[in-house]
């Protein structure tokens, strides 16, 4: 059987900023681009994976996914021209005939060939790709005579185009795609963007997949996560300085009704134990401080913020309804076991079991964060935030959210709890904190404003201090 090579070692000059890591990482419905690719191809011996570029993020997901059949292959001047990277490759890659597939594009099946063999596709815009009298080559290739084409590889003078290389052997085919795809660019890569089986919040800082019956994430800084007792997580498989790996379970996430109902009782039963022992906190870091630092963070991103706008046709000065939260309220809580990140799209719900996912323990030990993020999520969450409307006008900014049925009836359950109806105050400025904290790490830039919006017109709407 046939290897497969597929080059990573390059930083993709073309896909700077649209991507969180690199390009054979970019999650195209539930997978990486690098699964699409491999998952193209049949009956493929070994797997060659050339690393430079972000080397230590390729590596970690392709381990995280439980991939036996791989050898990375270090390339160390990656960062030189595209042919002087592939001289790097050793020999002992092309003693057998091997399929080639840049790291960027895909078909959703590889023909199977037995010759010399380059394949062909008709992408929308053909000015970013290399072209024959067969039509556009799509990156992917078969070559049989490997060795012949190793030679050719070392004796050449060019920089890029491997076509060129491959048009120099003895004999060569051209086969058309029915199918293909690129993320090499960013008109391609919108044009590919596929639904994905679960609904995450694009952040810039991470990225979720589901391979294999494992779910994987990665982080450019992975947040410490570790077992927690009273929110129990899928069995942790792996994890790794820059990501960690679990087994996707089954069962309802966001649930609704009687999944909602046995959801919100184990929480309720939990928080009213803490609040029973009733050991006082004053976090300043985690409510005052972080939300100081999220709102320089946005304002670098729109400085308009910084002053007074317009919002719903009511004139608000921003960094005076900042400076104005009863910090003393919103920084003192109760000590207790903490989520960090309790949403509920990290909460899945089955028949016999809760499961929770994103801890941040040791991060969080006041149990009103884990509140204030919870009913955070029943406004927000990862279906209804599709759903935001923001407009910009001449005279300002016009915002509104449009909840379900569903969302009405639980947030309505949370509002006639007993956590809410004694804190209410409290947890309606919490979750404008959370919000603004929110704000500025979205890959949506509309909906950052959106959140950093909806958070200045929420505090405004607690503080008793403002006047006009």
């Amino acid at each position: 059987m046939p290897n497969l090579l597929i080059p990573c070692s390059g930083p993709g000059t073309r896909s700077i900023g649209y991507t969180k890591f690199h390009k054979a990482l970019i999650r195209i419905g539930d997978n990486a681009v690098i699964d699409h690719i491999i998952d193209s191809f049949e009956d493929i011996e070994k797997i060659y994976i050339t690393l430079g570029y972000e080397a230590e993020y390729i590596r970690e997901y392709i381990q995280h996914t439980g991939r036996k059949n791989v050898e990375f292959v270090e390339i160390d001047n990656w960062n030189s021209s595209q042919i002087a990277s592939f001289k790097q490759i050793p020999r002992y890659v092309f003693e057998e005939p091997v399929y080639y597939n840049a790291c960027d594009n895909w078909s959703n099946h590889v023909p199977t060939a037995k010759h010399n063999t380059y394949y062909t596709c008709k992408p929308e815009n053909d000015e970013y790709y290399d072209t024959s009298e067969w039509g556009v080559y799509s990156g992917i290739s078969f070559i049989k005579d490997s060795l012949e084409y190793y030679d050719i590889l070392q004796a050449t003078d060019i920089n890029r185009n491997d076509l060129l290389l491959l048009q120099q052997l003895d004999q060569i085919h051209s086969e058309p795609l029915d199918n293909w795809n690129d993320v090499g660019n960013i008109e391609s890569y919108h044009s590919v963007r596929q639904d994905a089986s679960f609904s995450v919040l694009d952040k810039t800082h991470q990225e979720i997949y589901s391979v294999n019956g494992r779910i994987i994430k990665l982080f450019t800084d992975k947040p410490a996560i570790q077992p927690n007792a009273n929110y129990p997580h899928p069995h942790p498989i792996q994890h790794s300085t820059h990501g960690l790996s679990y087994s996707r379970v089954e069962g309802k996430v966001n649930p609704v009704n009687g999944d909602f109902d046995k959801l919100f009782n184990n929480l309720q039963d939990t928080w009213r134990f803490s609040m029973y022992n009733n050991i006082p906190c004053v976090d300043r870091t985690l409510w005052q401080d972080k939300t100081w630092q999220r709102f320089d963070q946005i304002v670098q991103q729109f400085p308009q913020f910084s002053g007074t706008i317009k919002l719903n046709g009511e004139t608000i000065d921003c960094t005076r309804t900042v400076e104005n939260i009863d910090w003393d309220l919103v920084s003192t809580g109760i000590t207790g076991a903490c989520h960090g990140d309790l949403v509920v799209d990290n909460i899945i719900v089955s028949e016999n079991a809760i499961h929770y996912i994103d801890h941040r323990p040791g991060v969080v030990t006041d149990i009103f964060y884990d509140i204030c993020k919870f009913y955070h999520s029943l406004h927000l969450h990862n279906r209804n935030l599709e759903k935001y409307h923001l407009t910009q006008t001449d005279d300002g900014y016009i915002i509104k959210l449009s909840p379900s049925d569903e969302d009405e009836l639980r947030l309505n359950q949370f509002h006639l709890s007993p956590v809410y109806c004694l804190n209410k105050r409290k947890i309606e400025l919490g979750v404008g904190c959370i919000w603004l904290s929110m704000s500025p790490l979205n890959v949506d830039k509309e909906l950052n404003k959106f959140l950093f919006l909806l958070a200045i017109q929420q505090l405004k709407k607690y503080d008793t201090t403002y006047k006009e």
